[in-house]
């Protein structure tokens, strides 16, 4: 019994070295770039635009689960679309079995399941690219012992010079 944790043990460490060994490596062999050109970010040679750190919308984040989960899951259906043809033809792993309507109705519930999951997450609204906001408008909370001016009010308040000057950048 010790034998078998010996092999886990062995096989472990033999990983760690793998992982380790070619850290090593890797930092004697590569290029060392000490300059501001060699440590910019690389962009298929074209010249970085702003900033590195910029917030993507989660919606293409949604979307491009969405979209890994059903490659995947279509995956899944060439083995299932072999089997199926095999067992049809009465040859391969699936011959002399009853195992062709089995299979058939397998997969149809497989793809049943896939196209309810993709009916809701479009129901839900996942899908849209641009959403629309439906819920209530949206009202700053109000201080008793700070008023906030309206639009009105600001607009009163501002002078004709500064009227005049908004118009003319406006035009």
């Amino acid at each position: 019994m010790y034998f078998d944790y010996l092999n886990v043990l062995v096989f472990a460490c033999v990983g760690l070295v793998f992982v380790f060994a070619n850290l090593l490596i890797a930092s004697i062999v590569r290029p060392k770039r000490k300059t501001t050109r060699g440590l910019e970010v690389y962009e298929c040679g074209e010249e970085p635009i702003g900033g590195a750190w910029i917030q993507f919308d989660i919606r293409y984040y949604t979307v491009a689960l969405v979209y890994v989960i059903f490659a995947v899951e279509i995956a899944f259906l060439f083995p299932w679309a072999i089997v199926l043809g095999d067992a049809m033809a009465g040859e391969g792993a699936a011959a002399g079995t009853e195992i062709g309507l089995f299979a058939l109705v397998e997969g149809l519930l497989f793809i049943l399941i896939l196209f309810l999951g993709l009916a809701y997450v479009w129901a839900k609204g996942d899908l849209d690219w641009v959403l629309s906001y439906s819920g209530p408008k949206y009202a700053p909370p109000t201080h008793p012992d700070r008023a906030v001016p309206g639009v009105e009010e600001l607009e009163a308040a501002t002078t004709p010079s500064e009227q005049e000057a908004g118009g003319e950048t406006a035009a």
